[in-house]
Order: C-alpha cells, then structure tokens, then sequence
C-alpha cells in the first residue's frame, strides 16, 4: 500500500526558496539533483513540498545553490 505523504507549510516555504534560487542560477532541477548527488524525482518532490531535504542535504544544495542554509529555510 503506497504511504500519502503529508505537504506542510514548511515544507511548501523550503520548496519554494529552492526553486526561486535555482532558477536565479540558471540550474535545471536535472543538473541541482547531478550535482548534489540525488535523483531528478527527489529534487522535484522536494520543489512540491512533498519532501524536505535532511540537513546534510540542504547544506550540499547550499553549497551548490552558492548560498546560506538560512536562505533556504524560511523560519
């Protein structure tokens, strides 16, 4: 039985952040997901709000992004 993931808010804020700094960088979701080393589906999931990244993960998508985590976590 497939499991229905809950979409939050924070995750809807996270998701939004990445994307609006993903495209100012000009980065496909195809080349954010090569180079932090994840799959195109999860980078996409994540622009959904359907997952969020782990701390690790945000950290690689910081990095990669040229940005502060604090940019993408919107607390």
């Amino acid at each position: 039985m497939l499991q229905r993931r809950t979409i939050t808010k924070q995750n809807l804020k996270i998701a939004k952040h990445l994307k609006r700094y993903r495209k100012a960088k000009g980065m496909t979701q195809e080349t954010l997901a090569e180079k932090v080393g994840v799959s195109l589906g999860w980078i996409s999931r994540v622009e959904r709000g359907v997952n969020a990244p782990n701390l690790t993960l945000l950290t690689k998508i910081a990095r990669t992004l040229d940005v502060k985590v604090k940019d993408l976590i919107p607390f």
